[in-house]
């Protein structure tokens, strides 16, 4: 199980994922990762998107997995950034997803791409290195959405200004 045990390395700081692309630069076939998943050591997500069965489960796991399934250039977006800070109650059964790449890929029930632009993202400090939208660019983009009230959009505002997240300039154009 020497290929198990290279692809359990990468996986289990990549929220236990691993790409068949990413397998192949570790020298591991596409036809070794289908063994492996017919055997029970791997879960297929998507086409291409393979998951460890041996991996413990984290609170962003899922915003984690979502962003894996997309691709390199892709990022959280909108209500699923708000939710993984913890700034206000979002549909925990939807993920948004951005990229600006196309994705042919058939993602699973539960994860949406809503764009297909650039976007400058950021790392935010203790979220296991999920690139996100800025945090004034997703309330905004989830007030414009309708993903979540403005009434929310308000108080998730305040809270991120109080943990330093937004400037006071920016919580104030999201109160009115």
């Amino acid at each position: 199980m020497k290929a198990y045990d290279e692809i359990w390395g990468v996986a289990e700081d990549n929220f236990g994922v691993i790409t068949s692309a990413k397998a192949e630069e570790l020298g591991i076939s596409r036809q070794n990762l289908v063994a492996m998943e017919r055997a029970g050591a791997l879960t297929r997500l998507c086409h291409g998107v393979y998951q460890v069965k041996h991996h413990t489960p984290g609170v962003n796991d899922f915003y984690g997995i979502g962003v894996a399934m997309v691709g390199d250039n892709a990022y959280l977006r909108g209500a699923s950034v708000i939710g993984m800070l913890n700034l206000a109650p979002t549909n925990p059964g939807v993920i948004y997803i951005g990229t600006d790449t196309r994705v042919r890929r058939r993602l699973p029930g539960g994860f949406r791409i809503k764009d297909r632009t650039s976007c400058q993202t950021i790392e935010y400090e203790g979220y296991e290195g999920i690139p996100c939208q800025p945090i004034f660019e997703a309330l905004v983009a989830a007030k414009n959405e309708g993903a979540i009230e403005g009434d929310r959009i308000a108080e998730a505002a305040l809270k991120a200004n109080e943990k330093g997240l937004i400037t006071d300039e920016e919580c104030a154009k999201l109160q009115a």
